[in-house]
């Protein structure tokens, strides 16, 4: 059995999409279930704003490691006092 981590910017949380005015309350508009190649970014801190990155909803996300034949096994999230980072660990059998 082979295992497989990743981390990720989480998906819910990193986008253009998310409004951080007010770090304890962010709220998401529209173009979270976009999947899309985007250089939008709630910071001008990161890589995301200068080189782009991928956008996947966490379904769409979620999904592409069960179509890669993983069994999914934990989960993390990481950041504060909003997540930015999304740890995923699965399997594969065989």
């Amino acid at each position: 059995m082979r295992c497989s981590s990743t981390s990720v910017s989480h998906p819910c949380f990193c986008g253009g999409f998310a409004d951080h005015t007010d770090r304890d309350a962010v709220v998401i508009r529209p173009g979270y279930l976009d999947t899309s190649w985007t250089k939008d970014s709630y910071t001008d801190q990161g890589i995301r704003d200068k080189i782009g990155a991928m956008h996947r909803p966490l379904p769409d996300l979620l999904n592409a490691f069960l179509d890669a034949g993983l069994t999914l096994e934990r989960f993390a999230e990481g950041g504060a006092p909003t997540p930015t980072i999304l740890a995923i660990r699965g399997r594969r059998t065989g």
